[in-house]
């Protein structure tokens, strides 16, 4: 969730209101380099887009409008700027995230990380894969599109860091978690650790924690 834009870019835009004041500008200065900071921060250290953990060599300041489609001032809003995996906005070699939206935008089709709804307009199976929910959602459909979010590269990202958490497969925990262990990890998975990390991927596991309780319990 945004909070407030740090002072220093805030300091940057009071004072460039009568200079050049687009992002390529902002770009290399300190305020820029505490922008980088803050959205790392805010976010857990997770890419906005694909729940990749991210560091400050390993990420971008990606625009959800693409810095193309901005008017004036937009480019350096700080609500328009997230933290996205990787370290350059341009490539693509990895098939997915931010470098495959590039300068596409459709405000109406595209599910913002920074919405309300967005971690309800996707569904997480146990093998990774990523669906729009409900299933004939346009925008969710979309988005999933536009981003490769269920490129398979990803998709095994994320079932490693599934079976890993979980206990499933081979060379990952030497038990199953408990589901007493479920509830506790249910509990505190928004929760930023000692490093201020989010667990990479914590809404993909936010989401399949009850079913596993549920599962569990049911037992």
């Amino acid at each position: 969730m945004k909070t407030h834009a740090p002072k220093e870019l805030t300091e940057w835009r009071d004072g460039n209101k009568d200079h050049n004041h687009s992002y390529k500008a902002l770009s290399g200065t300190e305020a820029h380099r505490k922008l980088k900071d803050k959205l790392l921060n805010e976010q857990g250290k997770i890419c906005a887009y694909t729940g990749l953990a991210i560091t400050k060599e390993s990420s971008h300041i990606e625009h959800i409008k693409p810095q193309n489609q901005c008017a004036d001032w937009e480019d350096v809003d700080y609500r328009n700027v997230v933290a996205c995996f990787p370290a350059e906005g341009g490539d693509t070699s990895y098939g997915y995230g931010a470098p495959l939206k590039n300068g596409w935008w459709d405000e109406q089709s595209f599910i913002s990380p920074l919405s309300e709804d967005c971690e309800r307009r996707f569904t997480f199976a146990w093998s990774g894969r990523i669906h729009p929910d409900p299933d004939d959602h346009e925008g969710a459909k979309e988005t999933i599109k536009i981003l490769g979010l269920d490129n398979d590269g990803l998709r095994q990202l994320r079932k490693s860091r599934i079976g890993g958490f979980f206990g499933f497969g081979l060379r990952t925990r030497s038990k199953p978690l408990s589901i007493a262990e479920a509830k506790i990890a249910l509990a505190n998975i928004d929760q930023f650790d000692g490093n201020g990390r989010l667990k990479e991927f914590c809404f993909v596991l936010k989401q399949l924690l009850p079913r596993y309780i549920a599962q569990g319990d049911g037992k």
